[in-house]
């Protein structure tokens, strides 16, 4: 096949963002209530995209989605646990409903606590999985069908710069960061023959209002010192990645983990 016989073939992909690359698409984002999510939300919208919010704490997620209607855009702000399939199949469902089907999913929902390898309680070690590893998996599940309805669609995994440093009081958290990484290589295996991507974006410390409420800012210097860039990582650093990942411009690219840690980790 000449190169011009298989241009004819070649998808027309996009190689670079525009404003309007997400128009008519929809995107569930998970944690939807928090600050990260919020950026998340903002620029997926601004891109065109509808946007459905999921969130376990039900006046954040409200919040969050009155805010993205007010700036003019189309949002839905859902209660559910991403541990729990049930609540999760009824937001799918009401998101579906709203906006005719689902293309973008981001699996951001995350909890975390430090504690002692040794005084790790099974509950906590459950709470962990179940909101970080177990909910992405249970979400990817049943947003799928949808996505295979529509011709493809694109889900992004948040993990974490732990996945590489493994810090010994997150032993818990780490286990469940590295399982994104591994989940998300097998899932783009699974669903690249429906057009559907699945990668992973893995931030390091970023400074949002609740980490700058649980550590003192020595924590977030010491973490800004270990950087090749050596400042705080805020929420904004992480947009262009995550558009880009939802974007046409990623089309031929699925099973990768994207660190932006500003060089705290290399991969």
């Amino acid at each position: 096949m000449s190169l011009t016989e298989y241009e004819k073939t070649a998808p027309n992909a996009s190689s670079v963002l525009s404003a309007d690359d997400l128009d008519g698409k929809v995107a569930v984002i998970t944690g939807g209530g928090g600050d990260i999510a919020g950026h998340y939300a903002r620029a997926l919208a601004e891109a065109g995209a509808a946007i459905g919010l999921i969130d376990i704490k039900p006046d954040k997620v409200t919040d969050a989605a009155d805010a993205l209607t007010q700036a003019g855009h189309k949002a839905l702000g859902l209660t559910a646990d991403v541990g729990n399939k049930k609540q999760l199949q009824e937001a799918v469902d009401r998101i579906i409903d709203g906006f005719g089907g689902i293309d973008i999913l981001v699996n951001n929902a995350g909890y975390a606590t430090t504690i002692d390898f040794v005084d790790i309680p099974e509950e906590e070690f459950d709470k962990v999985l179940d909101a970080n590893l177990k909910g992405a998996f249970l979400l990817s599940q049943l947003a799928v069908p949808s996505m295979k309805r529509r011709g493809g669609g694109k889900i992004v995994n948040l993990t974490s710069t732990v996945s590489k440093s493994g810090p010994g009081d997150l032993v818990h958290y780490v286990a469940t960061k590295s399982g994104i990484i591994g989940m998300t290589r097998a899932m783009a295996r699974a669903l690249g023959p429906f057009n559907i991507t699945v990668n992973a974006l893995a931030p390091g410390m970023v400074a949002t209002e609740p980490i700058i409420a649980l550590y003192p800012g020595e924590v977030l210097d010491r973490s800004a010192a270990g950087r090749a860039i050596q400042r705080w990582e805020y929420a904004e650093d992480l947009v262009g990645t995550l558009t880009f990942l939802c974007s046409p411009a990623s089309d031929f690219m699925t099973g990768q983990t994207i660190f932006v840690d500003g060089g705290h980790v290399f991969d």
